[in-house]
């Protein structure tokens, strides 16, 4: 048990270290454009580690993260394709291949933070009011994540100001996600997943400051 928990340790100071490295990266104009670029094989690096320290797997858990994954996708190919979802944007490169005008892994976004965020309230995400709950923590998420991801080339609006419309799609999309999981009664049990959470919380914190984005 000493011998997983030290294994556990070093994996979240190796993640600290990285997202540490991504913060100076992206705060300098001479590598930008390389963590730019390597935004995917971050993102995919995190989802690995992330399902690799899940317990328990089960058919359902699977089939559950799997739908999380597909409804963010699909909502956001809706969105980005009609305008119908979040309002006006386009994608940039920095989150990689895509299809019909939206990243592949933009799906694999919205199951980091609501896996996050369930396990983060294990202890009341049976309850009837979690759905709402976690919906609003992942909107506050968003509203802090939106200026970085435009300036990281991620994504960007067709107007100056993200819209407000975007934030209450966020919470609607986000108050189904959990309303599913709580529904199927998921159970996540990760030793990483808050940690995940808080550090790329801190990445986009960070990065506010450091692109003065203020």
């Amino acid at each position: 048990m000493k011998e997983n928990a030290k294994f556990i340790l070093g994996i979240k100071i190796v993640l600290a270290i990285l997202y540490l490295v991504g913060i100076l990266g992206f705060s300098l104009d001479r590598t930008y454009d390389l963590f730019v670029a390597l935004t995917p094989l971050n993102l995919s690096l995190t989802a690995v580690v992330l399902l690799y320290f899940q317990q328990q797997w089960s058919v359902k858990t699977a089939l559950m993260l799997t739908a999380v994954a597909c409804i963010g996708f699909v909502t956001e190919w809706i969105g980005v394709n009609t305008g119908w979802l979040f309002g006006n944007y386009t994608y940039g490169p920095a989150l990689g291949l895509k299809l019909r005008n939206t990243p592949l892994l933009i799906g694999i976004n919205w199951l980091l933070l609501a896996y996050g965020i369930f396990v983060l309230f294990s202890k009341i995400n049976q309850q009837w009011y979690f759905p709402f709950l976690g919906a609003l923590l992942m909107v506050l998420f968003d509203f802090i994540m939106e200026p970085v991801a435009t300036a990281l080339k991620m994504w960007s609006w067709e107007s100056a100001h993200i819209p407000l419309k975007n934030y209450l799609d966020w919470y609607l999309v986000s108050l189904l996600i959990f309303a599913l999981m709580r529904a199927g009664r998921v159970s996540l049990k990760n030793p990483l997943a808050v940690w995940i959470l808080g550090t790329q919380l801190v990445f986009f914190l960070a990065l506010t400051f450091t692109l003065n984005l203020t």
